[in-house]
């Protein structure tokens, strides 16, 4: 007599592993927009304190001229990063004399991708800031 051996069909594997990857996939996408977003806006503020410290060190040996503090910073943007004009803020000591300090801070409204984390901000956006100091060496 023989035996009838039943073999176990694997459709109901296939399924599980469907069912599971469909639920660990939107978690493990929103981790990659985490990390991606974590990145650029790693980048971004690396590009604006660079950004700053270029219009710091204008300021350091011509810090009355406001509108080529805030060009020269604004110059110094990459294309990835666009710095305007009217973002660039400087900070004068009350009375301009060599080695005082001055300080150029940049603003950047950056624009995030993960969707919840998004969802939590204000606009969606948050607000970056690039600020360098450096003492005045000469009053030109």
């Amino acid at each position: 007599m023989r035996r009838k051996t039943h073999r176990k069909s694997n459709h109901a594997g296939r399924g599980q592993s469907l069912v599971e990857f469909a639920l660990v996939l939107p978690i493990i996408l929103m981790i990659l927009l985490g990390l991606l977003d974590f990145g650029r806006a790693f980048y971004t503020m690396v590009a604006l304190r660079d950004a700053a410290d270029e219009g710091a060190s204008y300021a350091a040996i011509r810090p009355n001229d406001t509108v080529g503090i805030q060009r020269r910073a604004a110059e110094a943007s990459t294309n990835l990063v666009t710095i305007q004009i009217e973002d660039v803020s400087i900070i004068r000591p009350p009375t301009l004399a060599v080695g005082q300090p001055i300080t150029v801070t940049v603003d950047f409204n950056f624009d995030l991708y993960t969707p919840f984390v998004q969802s939590m901000l204000p606009d969606g956006e948050l607000i970056l800031h690039g600020t360098a100091t450096h003492a005045i060496l000469s009053l030109q």
